[in-house]
């Protein structure tokens, strides 16, 4: 995660966040993110994620846990 912090907010503002799909390469997702105290915008940046398979996750967590 990639984020600016841009402005402070006071105790008791309400934090609003936008997250926007941005990108599709392959596996690799990545997210575009910004976010407002409703008077200033706060924070910009950018989150990569990527898309696993589940079953082949598991699986080698499992193999760590069998060999610990």
């Amino acid at each position: 995660m990639n984020l600016s912090h841009t402005a402070a907010t006071p105790p008791g503002f309400e934090i609003t966040v936008n997250v926007e799909l941005t990108e599709v390469a392959g596996k690799s997702l990545t997210f575009a993110i910004t976010a407002s105290d409703g008077v200033d915008q706060i924070t910009d940046g950018s989150h990569q994620r990527f898309v696993v398979d589940s079953t082949k996750f598991n699986d080698r967590l499992q193999k760590k846990i069998d060999a610990a």
